[in-house]
């Protein structure tokens, strides 16, 4: 590239940005697909290149041939590419480590949840356990309850809120409270 064409790229011309782009962008994406291994990749550094080729153009020196300093910028995009990707990996890697840690205690506090409530609600006289069991593990409605047992649907209701007292106190005392919201509210 002679010195004439630099000092236009330093001065802003598009053409001779195309001129530079044209001659070492092939240049570039070598590099970057050789250290990269990823075709969309090595393209992402090419556009990022010659984009700090044109944002620091007039830093450029006439004196000099332009290539080194292309080479060197594509290679440093390059290689902060590869830590980005690396961090990611790791960041990733230990998301799934944590996730798959809170899935294990999750896992044992359901365990220990359906203990508990298998426990309680077995504890229950017969009515209560009856109208437990068919409101939450049959779905049945209150209205539905009341007629099949042939109760009034204010009894169903004081039933039900009779087994939450002592399933929250059964619970608080297994110390899994916190637990309680997913067991009945979701």
């Amino acid at each position: 590239m002679n010195k004439h064409m630099y000092l236009k790229l330093k001065e802003g011309d598009l053409d001779a940005f195309q001129f530079v782009f044209n001659a070492y962008s092939a240049g570039v994406y070598n590099l970057a697909f050789r250290i990269l291994k990823n075709k969309e990749s090595a393209e992402e550094i090419v556009q990022e290149t010659f984009l700090k080729v044109w944002t620091y153009r007039a830093s450029l020196c006439e004196d000099k041939d332009i290539w080194p300093f292309i080479y060197v910028m594509a290679k440093r995009l390059c290689y902060n590419q590869l830590r980005s990707i690396k961090y990611n990996e790791e960041a990733q890697n230990e998301l799934l480590h944590q996730m798959s840690s809170l899935s294990e205690s999750i896992h044992s506090n359901m365990i220990d949840i359906q203990q508990v409530l298998k426990e309680s609600v077995d504890q229950l006289p017969v009515r209560q356990r009856q109208v437990w069991i068919m409101s939450r593990e049959e779905g049945k409605s209150h209205r539905e309850i009341a007629d099949e047992l042939g109760i009034s649907q204010n009894t169903v209701k004081n039933s039900i809120v009779q087994t939450l007292k002592i399933l929250r106190t059964a619970f608080r005392e297994a110390d899994l409270i916190y637990f309680i919201f997913f067991l009945f509210f979701l």
